[in-house]
């Protein structure tokens, strides 16, 4: 019979409490909550902020060096996030959005939205945060100051991604569920009145990629299951042109800085996309080695970054040459993405 000694027992419990977050893509288990914040140091005035969907944690990365500065437990399968300059909201342990305090490294008190329902969609505009909640076809705003929820907008269909201007005037969306494009406006009357006009469009059911050109003109949305991209003028509010491709999974596009691109991921292949906005065409594939699917544009450099969720990593992107030129491993299935910058 096999004896193993109370030392050998210890190094083994050891051992496999070291590994728990090794085991990502297999038994995946996230890391407690409670456990401490991981600090290399103090958080940067501007930083990339990366939500590990298997880990449960927020990464603060350092946009200069590239490396990473603190991991946070922020709990539950953490999908979008979302920063005021001061806290970054999370979209983790329902019914609550985690919220973190960037600067301090910690957690602080959480945002109950149980009256609402479940969220995916998350991003902060103006002075307020906007959640999306999908199954309930909602989208509710919240005010940090006041710390209360203060609109709630009903939905044609379930909202998975959400696009909000910076004055609050207008939101973009698409549903997954509802085969309907929504472009919500902000609108006074002559009497003073205000109200909500929803201008729609014609959809496909998995609708979750959408960008806003830098300029505002172009609205593009994408279809998953029908693999096609929708292009819409914004000012005219007119489906000016749709555009076919071949793909396995695509869920998720972003506009370059200067508007001259969009980048399209694969959740089931292995390349970055690249899409020419003025010839409605591909023109570049990145091979990055595994499927990703975030994808953030660094506002002050010429990089895009890309979570390459399948291959636990991030991997960096120089957008004049369309050459990798860093990856930062060791995320466990990483996906959303945000810019801080400390107020």
């Amino acid at each position: 019979m096999l004896k193993i000694t109370g030392f050998l027992l210890l190094l083994i419990s050891l051992f496999l409490l070291e590994s728990q977050p090794l085991l990502a893509q297999g038994g995946i288990r996230a890391v407690d909550p409670d456990s401490p914040v991981v600090s290399f140091g103090p958080t940067p005035r501007e930083a990339l902020l990366v939500g590990e969907k298997d880990a449960g944690r927020l990464v603060i990365i350092d946009p200069e060096t590239l490396e990473i500065v603190a991991r946070i437990p922020a709990g539950g399968n953490l999908h979008e996030l979302a920063t005021d300059g001061r806290y970054v909201y999370i979209g983790s342990n329902f019914p609550g959005i985690t919220v973190v305090d960037v600067m301090a490294q910690k957690r602080v008190e959480p945002i109950d939205i149980s009256a609402f329902g479940d969220r995916h969609a998350i991003t902060f505009a103006g002075s307020h945060l906007y959640v999306g909640h999908e199954t309930n076809r909602l989208i509710s705003r919240y005010d940090p100051v006041k710390k209360k929820f203060n609109e709630v907008i009903g939905l044609p269909g379930g909202s998975h991604m959400l696009i909000v201007t910076p004055d609050e005037q207008r939101i973009f969306t698409a549903s997954s569920n509802g085969r309907i494009i929504a472009i919500i406006d902000r609108v006074t009357n002559e009497r003073g009145q205000k109200y909500l006009d929803f201008t729609t469009f014609p959809g496909d059911t998995r609708m979750e990629g959408m960008a806003l050109s830098p300029d505002g003109m172009e609205f593009w949305t994408l279809h998953m299951n029908a693999k096609k991209i929708s292009i819409i003028n914004v000012p005219e509010k007119k489906l000016v042109s749709t555009i076919s491709f071949e793909g396995g999974l695509n869920n998720r596009i972003k506009f370059t800085k200067d508007g001259k691109y969009v980048l399209m991921n694969e959740l089931q292949g292995k390349e970055l996309r690249v899409w020419d906005v003025a010839a409605r065409k591909e023109v570049k594939r990145i091979d990055v080695g595994a499927g990703g699917e975030g994808i953030f544009i660094d506002p002050v450099r010429p990089r895009a970054y890309y979570t390459v969720s399948a291959g636990d990593k991030l991997v960096v992107i120089d957008t004049d040459t369309w050459t990798v030129i860093k990856e930062i491993p060791d995320l466990l299935n990483p996906d959303g993405m945000d810019w801080f910058s400390a107020k």
